[in-house]
């Protein structure tokens, strides 16, 4: 449940996000345009070629098409019809198999993933955090000290101003907030 309320609350998100969703509802407008101009010319062509069937059957041949399943129970025999069906199989590669796929990714999974991302890492440590030390860097360096700090008992943070850096760092169980290291108030009011 966790899971849908994430993808929920990333889509209501900024305006990005909302400007994203936009070019996808397009895309998806476009594509479902394109099936019922294609199941309309279903209709008359299967007319032309003396055959009659109902519209549902011609959304059922379009998308059968379209998406590369196509059955065989329903054919064309002349070649204006055989063209026709050589179009709607093209665009539906185009549009449902290649663009339709990445149109996603990138208006929506990724934008969503980056969200969760950047949701991951803290901005700020506990209330009660005292007596720490603060890093600004991570390397080979602040990983050697960081040891050192884990066998004595001492608190630290590393502040990194990469919200990905921070999720990589916090993946590996390194105490990490997301801040402005070149800012002095920043660093005393949050860390």
């Amino acid at each position: 449940m966790k899971f849908y309320s994430s993808i929920v609350s990333s889509m209501v998100g900024g305006k990005s996000t909302k400007q994203n969703m936009r070019v996808l509802f397009y895309f998806i407008a476009i594509l479902m345009a394109m099936v019922i101009i294609y199941s309309i010319l279903f209709h008359f062509l299967m007319a032309y070629e003396g055959k009659e069937y109902s519209w549902i059957t011609g959304f059922y041949w379009t998308l059968t098409v379209m998406t590369t399943l196509g059955f065989g129970d329903i054919t064309f025999t002349r070649d204006v019809g055989l063209l026709f069906s050589i179009v709607v199989l093209l665009s539906g590669v185009i549009f449902m198999l290649i663009l339709l796929p990445f149109a996603f990714i990138k208006f929506f999974f990724a934008p969503w993933m980056e969200a969760e991302s950047k949701k991951r890492a803290p901005r700020e440590l506990p209330p009660n955090t005292s007596d720490h030390i603060i890093m600004t860097a991570y390397d080979d360096v602040t990983a050697a000290l960081i040891e050192r700090l884990k066998t004595y008992n001492r608190n630290y943070v590393v502040i990194v101003e990469n919200h990905e850096q921070a999720g990589l760092l916090f993946d590996r169980g390194i105490r990490v907030a997301v801040g402005n290291v070149d800012d002095p108030t920043s660093v005393q009011n949050k860390f």
